[in-house]
């Protein structure tokens, strides 16, 4: 077998690979991570009003920082890993 005819086989063998038409399951991650993290964003917003409304600012703030970060880990869930991945190879001295 010629080596032109061998990267033509393979070319043959990964094309299945590649197709478009398979179900990644990518779609199925996006609407659990979109459907709880709403959940969750709407049980912190109840429970900071409640801090509001008691004037319990401490709390009040620490729900808001808790709804930033967790809408940031849904809505932009690859930029977060990668803004944590590179806060993580800062502390531990890698690349």
């Amino acid at each position: 077998m010629m080596t032109h005819e061998l990267a033509a086989s393979v070319v043959q063998l990964a094309a299945p690979l590649v197709d478009s038409n398979v179900p990644t399951g990518a779609d199925f991650k996006d609407w659990v991570l979109v459907i709880a993290g709403n959940i969750f964003i709407a049980i912190l917003v109840l429970r900071a009003i409640g801090h509001y409304f008691k004037r319990e600012w401490g709390e009040l703030f620490g729900h808001i920082a808790a709804g930033v970060l967790v809408g940031g880990l849904i809505y932009a869930n690859n930029q977060t890993i990668n803004v944590l991945k590179g806060f993580w190879g800062l502390l531990s001295g890698g690349n």
